[in-house]
């Protein structure tokens, strides 16, 4: 496929080979000519489409982590035109992402310990933050996402994140007056005002996103459990999660008119800073009726940069982090109650499973961020080559006595003769 670079008029091949991604609306490719470039491709371009893309174009918002050399907001940057015929806007150019993995691997604990053993819940708060200051960059220049939920965010090991998709969004054009609207939402980070709406209709605001935001970072801080699942109280079926959150049931508020309680196995609401606390009940509580009380995504991330701040180190397990308003450390009471699952295992016992997995020539343990654990593979895999090198200089030093004794009694062996 060739399409041509809008601002350039440079010809771009895009090869079917090269494909990072698809889906029902476009395709995505890595960009040979460019590396630090993807494209994606409408399968069927629209004027409308191009149009909004301008839009974007014109209006760019500030990354909240350009300063670190991260693209945290997978913007257009160029349009992709036809090559042949009339020209036709078929899709943009953006940069392209690396060494990033969906959100719910790192809040989801199962996943989290096997693909990152070592993300620690210092991260998961610090990704929170970040997820925060970008949705505050996007209402800063008056873009709404609309179908913020865990498929369109990227985290990185070091707990940056990234924003896709983001063609998606709610766009207007300060141009001409017009909405882009976003069409698409998941009815789980869906407000409750917006259940069973249809979005074509809906002009979304700020208000809405925040909703969807804090039911993530929700998420990240209490171990991936929604914050309107509950163990269900009352007679009946249990309702399912989007009518919860159309009646409200949010069941950690102090006062409310929850039909659930807190699920027996999800941590304890305590475990959450004070501060952090009552912005949840804010947002799901006070916020159900008022939609205007929740919290902007401002305000989350100078409460979640407090509580990063607050979190003290496990003395049994450095890599439990928690908040100094408790007393005793959460993580080592939740690996009890879980029969020794460890939320956040210790750098010992993760080596020791490597050594385990290599005795048995297993599969070698994911690589996380934090430079400890590199560190410590390192240095196991270096005591691993050692054992193999002194290995094979004891064989050479055996088989060299060997020869010198042979050559001995060969020698020997010769005089006895003569």
């Amino acid at each position: 496929m060739r399409l041509v670079r809008a601002s350039t008029g440079q010809v771009l091949k895009l090869a079917a080979s090269a494909t990072l991604g698809a889906g029902g609306e476009a395709k995505v490719f890595a960009v040979l000519d460019a590396p630090e470039l993807a494209a994606k491709v409408y399968h069927r371009p629209t004027a409308e489409r191009a149009d909004k893309l301008a839009a974007m174009l014109a209006n760019p918002p500030e990354d909240p982590m350009a300063s670190q050399g991260h693209v945290s907001i997978a913007w257009p940057s160029d349009l992709l035109l036809s090559a042949h015929g009339p020209s036709q806007v078929m899709g943009f150019l953006m940069s392209r992402v690396r060494d990033m993995h969906p959100i719910i691997d790192f809040y989801h604990p199962k996943t989290r310990r096997h693909r990152h053993p070592l993300f620690n819940y210092l991260y998961l708060v610090r990704t929170a933050r970040n997820l925060a200051a970008c949705v505050n960059a996007l209402h800063a220049r008056g873009y709404v996402v609309g179908d913020l939920n865990e498929s369109n965010i990227l985290v990185g090991e070091t707990a940056l994140v990234t924003l896709v998709d983001t063609d998606s969004f709610q766009v207007p054009d300060p141009r001409n007056g017009q909405v882009y609207r976003c069409r698409v939402g998941k009815p789980e980070f869906t407000p409750p005002e917006l259940q069973s709406v249809s979005f074509a209709w809906v002009d979304r605001k700020p208000e809405h996103d925040l909703f969807g935001l804090a039911v993530l970072l929700f998420q990240l801080l209490m171990e991936g459990i929604h914050p309107f699942a509950g163990k269900h109280l009352g007679r009946g079926e249990p309702l399912p999660l989007e009518a919860r959150v159309a009646k409200g049931w949010f069941p950690y508020a102090p006062v409310g008119r929850a039909g659930t309680a807190p699920m027996p196995m999800a941590p304890p609401f305590e475990l959450l800073p004070p501060r952090i606390r009552d912005l949840f009940v804010q947002c799901f509580n006070l916020g159900h009726t008022e939609p205007g009380r929740r919290p902007a995504a401002a305000v989350w991330q100078a409460a979640l940069l407090e509580a990063e701040a607050s979190l003290t180190a496990c003395a049994a397990n450095p890599q439990h982090r928690y908040g100094n308003h408790l007393r005793a450390c959460p993580w080592c009471e939740r690996r009890e109650m879980l029969d020794g699952i460890d939320p956040f295992p210790s750098l010992e016992s993760l080596k020791r499973r490597f050594f385990a997995r290599q005795r048995l020539r297993g599969r070698p343990l994911p690589r996380p961020a934090p430079a400890e654990y590199a560190l410590a593979i390192a240095a196991a895999r270096a005591a691993i080559r050692r054992q193999r090198r002194n290995r094979v200089l004891m064989g050479l030093a055996l088989a060299t006595t060997g020869i010198l004794l042979v050559i001995y009694w060969l020698w020997a062996l010769k005089l006895l003769l003569h």
